[in-house]
């Protein structure tokens, strides 16, 4: 089982020239299922959400999505207060918490948004809920992956505040069992396990960068591609190195269970 993942695409301040070396390093790596974890645009408008449509109408394999905080409206307050997700309903899906099941996975899509915060995210204790017993149900014969738009753990580097809710969120799916939380909105890379107070790492955490924005903030454009194989997860880093050369490898970690646990993979 194959799953691609995308971010951060931001039509409105995305380089076009990518679009092309994109999908084209998608059809190469032929995932089973694209995950896009949110800002598929800049400012919410409808000439922006046509660009994302174009472009999820142009992937080869199913795909499914969770909004970011950019896909909610900024400036029109009446739109952000009474129906925020209106624009990204109508133009990319109407379900904002998505779940795709497979034999070999699960993936929980889960909507972060928060028309009260300008970038910041939040998660609810009924949300919270909902995961756990799902990570419960699933975990001992298949992987879980929680796909979301803003990260549930960042380094103390991070201007951005860390998103309501995402420490208990954290403690509660660590006592559910292993998992895999899919985010960006950081604009960066980061694989890792998250290691809780309870000195637990059933959390897996992959940080993904922007696919399209002009606004690096140091890092490449770049998409993951994530392997499972039974209870270990394969993941690659693919950054882009020009609109000629397209997308490449440019880093590799295996990861598996042991106990209840992630570690690096010793094989």
């Amino acid at each position: 089982m194959r799953l691609a993942l995308l971010s951060d695409l931001h039509f409105g301040r995305a380089s076009p020239e990518l679009v092309p070396p994109l999908l084209a390093a998608l059809d190469t790596a032929a995932p089973d299922h694209i995950v896009i974890a949110g800002d598929f645009v800049q400012r919410a408008r409808a000439s922006q959400y046509r660009m994302a449509r174009d472009f999820v109408d142009r992937l080869s394999v199913p795909w499914m999505a969770v909004p970011g905080n950019h896909d909610i409206p900024l400036f029109n307050l009446p739109a952000r207060l009474g129906w925020p997700r209106r624009a990204y309903r109508r133009w990319i899906a109407k379900d904002t918490e998505p779940l795709l099941e497979t034999p070999g996975c699960l993936v929980i899509g889960l909507d972060t948004t928060d028309r009260w915060s300008r970038q910041g995210g939040r998660v609810d204790d009924t949300q919270i809920a909902r995961v756990a017993g799902l990570i419960r149900d699933n975990a001992a014969h298949r992987i879980v992956l929680i796909a979301a738009h803003h990260p549930f753990h960042q380094g103390e580097d991070i201007a951005k505040k860390l998103m309501r809710g995402a420490p208990q969120a954290l403690e509660a799916w660590a006592e559910a069992g292993p998992h895999v939380i899919l985010t960006g909105h950081l604009h960066q890379w980061l694989v890792e396990p998250f290691v809780s107070r309870k000195n637990r790492s059933a959390t897996l955490q992959v940080h993904c960068g922007t696919g399209l924005s002009t606004r690096l903030r140091g890092e490449p454009n770049e998409f993951a591609l994530l392997d499972m194989h039974d209870r270990a997860v394969e993941i690659r880093r693919m950054v882009a190195e020009g609109a000629e050369t397209g997308f490449v490898e440019a880093g590799n970690w295996c990861f598996e269970i042991d106990a209840g646990n992630w570690g690096l993979s010793k094989s």
